[in-house]
């Protein structure tokens, strides 16, 4: 059968594409106007990374907090009923791969074919990262990755608190990214490890009508991380990251029912609400005394005036020495003293 034209299956698929971006943009926008004490929350991979203290002594590394638990048990939640929603469509640093290679598209840059063989023996570099990063963090006590973590330097760069090794693997990631569609999500990224393992297991999968396949490739063009979806029944590759971009790629002749893409955004609308109400609430149930709100952003001095108490009395009941800078935010109090959380 005669392939249908590129441009006829684009505009068939233009407004799922649209639905995607649009909740991409919405958790980007919300993730960049998050302050920093409150991005550190909404890491499923602090979760992740905080768990080695927490059962050995009942405390939270740095920067971490229950949120990361809730907001980790609910993309794992999310991974077991329709895979990796997270990595497809909520992951800032997944959706900024993503345009960066459409710009490259539109400027006429060629797109580099990484040999199958090649690109799945560089996808188990992911695990390599994940225990390292396990592995340093149950040893130090803090979140050693942020040192690396091209995800949280692409949100705060301007800040000054990014370590300029995460900064320079963004900037890596994002040229990479000019020829290869999502490199790092591809090779690199411990919490992708971790949900291509669970979603081997999901119970919806993503499928293809295989009694009107024509074979035409779109899907393959299509996928994010250059999977072959036209080859089986079922996705079962572990890179899959449940974009659904497959589906509306097909012909419309030929195309599946629209049942893979919709519970992949219900998922991820699931996922959105969860990740910007979580954080806000466990922060505010931190408590408001006396003057004012008590957040983990606010400082000592701030907390003073609030409580209505003198700095030496809150640094005295911190266990913290009277010299110790009161302009410190509480979050921060962590980097220094391990055991206060």
């Amino acid at each position: 059968m005669k392939k249908l034209p590129l441009w006829l299956n684009k505009i068939f698929a233009k407004k799922e594409g649209a639905i995607r971006t649009l909740v991409q943009i919405t958790v980007f926008i919300g993730a960049v106007l998050l302050p920093v004490g409150i991005f550190h929350m909404i890491c499923p991979m602090g979760g992740i990374a905080t768990l080695t203290r927490f059962f050995s002594q009942g405390l939270f590394i740095p920067k971490t907090s229950i949120s990361n638990f809730i907001i980790l048990g609910a993309v794992l939640l999310v991974t077991i009923i329709a895979g990796p929603v997270f990595c497809g469509w909520i992951c800032p640093l997944g959706s900024v791969q993503d345009w960066v290679r459409s710009l490259s598209n539109k400027l006429k840059i060629k797109r580099l074919t990484v040999p199958r063989y090649i690109n799945t023996a560089l996808s188990l570099l992911r695990f390599g990262v994940l225990a390292l990063v396990i592995f340093a963090t149950a040893k130090s006590l803090s979140l050693m990755f942020m040192r690396l973590d091209p995800y949280y330097a692409l949100m705060h760069f301007w800040t000054g608190e990014v370590f300029p090794l995460s900064i320079l693997i963004l900037a890596l990631t994002l040229i990479l990214s000019l020829f290869i569609d999502r490199p790092w999500c591809r090779w690199f990224c411990p919490l992708g490890a971790v949900l291509s393992v669970i979603g081997k297991i999901s119970i919806f999968k993503i499928k293809k009508p295989s009694s009107k396949c024509i074979n035409c490739g779109s899907c393959h063009k299509a996928c994010p991380v250059g999977l072959h979806p036209e080859e089986k029944e079922a996705v079962a590759d572990i890179r899959c990251i449940r974009c659904g971009l497959c589906t509306p790629s097909c012909p419309p002749k030929v195309r599946t029912n629209k049942t893979n893409f919709i519970i992949s955004f219900v998922s991820a609308l699931f996922l959105l609400v969860v990740f910007f109400t979580v954080p806000l609430f466990t922060q505010k149930s931190s408590g408001t005394q006396a003057g004012g709100e008590i957040t983990m952003n606010t400082t000592i001095q701030a907390a003073s005036e609030n409580l209505g108490i003198s700095e030496k009395e809150i640094l005295t009941k911190l266990g913290l020495p009277p010299t110790y800078e009161t302009d410190t935010k509480l979050i921060d109090i962590e980097d220094d003293y391990e055991d206060i959380t």
